[in-house]
């Protein structure tokens, strides 16, 4: 405050030598000249080392720069010279023409300094207002707008602060992000709630909470109360201005409305992951009772066969309808499986059991519980690398392989191969199992692996439309993908990319230590 008042001291004195010196800097110049000039062309000389003055350095300088100027003249040039007198009346109405002029000027220059400085800080105003609206315009989270905004306000108007807004409770607490250097700590949270409970300022210089060292100020959004800011009281100080609280005011709007943003925004997320839930379990009833109903069924009805007519049922006719219902019992088994290692995945409740296993181990495993299904269809498997290991659950991908094996078979005709190849690279395992069925369609490529979706819901084969999406839940909580594309000659491609998480184990060495 001290180094301030110094400064301004040593600022009007440094105006007033300029005024003084300039009426005798232009003395000096104007002596040389004095038998070739003209008093009047000396005294425009004089007025425009006043017009200097004054657009320099405002109105008072100017003023004593004109009666510095007009002493001067009388003594230096007007006649009798060295004398005050001034004798020629021409001379006297010069000179009084010139402080007239002299003092009209410095009042024109001192409007146009004021107006300049005024333009300067609206300017500075629009462009801090503008640096906010950007940052604020792209913020997104609610972490986010409270930096940006105690970040700004103490750009603008010193001294530390804080935003206060409500935890879930519903009651205003601290920010739980981190704490910056000008984040204000130590404000009383019970002002505060009142601020925020009546929609008023408190604090400093109010009329509420008058003794507090700080100002609490509501953030108003549209819609309700957001939140409440405080200030410090060096920064309070400078609110004594009309013109800073309204720009202060200005300040809290914005961040305000950004912050209501921020919570409808939420609130709409909230809104629509709770109608997508809604949907989802509709959906997943809807499947449910749908896939479950005709297996059911067929049971229901052949169990009552065998139950009414058992006696009066041939040997092969009992034989086939027991075949049936256990059939459909394991098609109901299936399914059920289905969705609950659906469940288990979107949960997260499934914890890999990383082991090493080579690539054709897992499909021969896969191959050997469809050994029934598969038994008519040839599978012809290219490995080009049978040494290359992977890190998986073997389980899960073993899952994985057997649906997709699963697919391939009904949904290709009779007869028609199934291609499985392996191929590694220095990043990973692909492995890609083709069919010459009945293909995807344009545009389905991922929309198959999406749950409960089914190209055709009411073709022949049954399922639930959760196959895919367990595959792809499986692929990619070993930090893989799965892609399926249209084979070129009709058929499907299902490829699985699965990455090398860390440098597999060396067979050969393991061989030479068994030697």
């Amino acid at each position: 405050m001290m180094k301030t008042r110094h400064q301004k001291i040593a600022k009007v004195f440094g105006n007033l030598l300029v005024s003084l010196a300039t009426p005798l800097l232009l003395t000096l110049i104007d002596w040389p000249f004095r038998d070739v000039l003209k008093p009047s062309n000396i005294l425009l000389i004089y007025l425009l080392g006043v017009f200097f003055v004054a657009l320099r350095f405002g109105l008072w300088p100017s003023m004593l720069a004109s009666l510095t100027s007009a002493a001067a003249f009388a003594y230096f040039f007007a006649p009798p010279i060295f004398s005050f007198a001034i004798a020629d009346q021409e001379n006297l109405l010069g000179l009084a023409v010139m402080l007239l002029i002299g003092t009209v000027t410095s009042k024109l220059a001192e409007t146009v300094r004021l107006q300049a400085r005024i333009a300067t800080f609206r300017e500075q105003r629009a462009s801090a207002l503008y640096c906010l609206s950007k940052e604020l315009a792209e913020a997104r989270l609610e972490r986010d707008i409270v930096e940006i905004g105690v970040r700004h306000i103490h750009a603008e108007f010193g001294g530390k602060n804080t935003i206060l807004l409500t935890n879930r409770a519903g009651e205003l607490s601290y920010p739980t992000q981190a704490i910056w250097p000008i984040s204000l700590r130590g404000a009383n949270l019970q002002v505060a709630r009142w601020v925020f409970s009546h929609g008023k300022s408190a604090g400093h210089g109010s009329d509420y909470f008058a003794e507090e060292t700080s100002v609490y100020l509501p953030l108003k959004g549209a819609i309700r109360t957001i939140g409440v800011l405080v200030l410090e009281l060096s920064a309070a100080e400078k609110l004594a201005q009309e013109e800073q609280r309204l720009f202060l005011d200005t300040f809290i709007g914005q961040i305000a409305n950004t912050l209501e943003r921020a919570y409808l925004v939420e609130q709409t997320k909230e809104a629509s992951l709770k109608i997508q839930s809604e949907t989802l379990r509709n959906s997943l009833l809807s499947s449910i009772s749908h896939d479950l109903r005709t297996p059911l069924a067929t049971i229901v009805a052949a169990a009552s066969t065998l139950e009414t007519d058992e006696e009066r049922q041939p040997d092969v006719s009992r034989t086939k309808l027991v075949r049936t219902i256990s059939s459909e019992a394991h098609r109901m088994s299936d399914l059920t499986t289905k969705i609950l290692e659906m469940a288990r995945l979107e949960a997260g409740e499934v914890v890999l059991n990383r082991q090493w296993y080579e690539p054709e181990e897992i499909i021969g495993s896969a191959l050997r519980r469809l050994d029934k299904t598969l038994k008519e269809r040839p599978v012809n498997i290219q490995i080009a690398n049978s040494q290359a290991l992977i890190n998986v659950d073997a389980v899960l991908l073993q899952q994985v392989i057997v649906n997709l094996l699963d697919n391939a078979h009904k949904y290709s005709p009779s007869g028609n191969p199934i291609d499985i190849s392996v191929e590694t690279s220095e990043q990973g395992v692909s492995i890609q199992i083709a069919d010459r069925g009945i293909g995807i369609g344009t545009g389905y490529e991922e929309k198959i692996f999406d749950k409960f979706f089914q190209i055709h819901p009411e073709g022949a084969q049954s399922g639930v439309g959760l196959g895919l999406s367990i595959c792809r839940a499986i692929i990619e909580s070993h930090g893989g993908k799965i892609t399926a594309s249209r084979r070129q000659g009709g058929g499907s491609i299902f490829q699985l990319w699965l990455p090398f998480s860390e440098c597999p184990p060396t067979i050969a060495l393991e061989e030479n230590e068994g030697e």
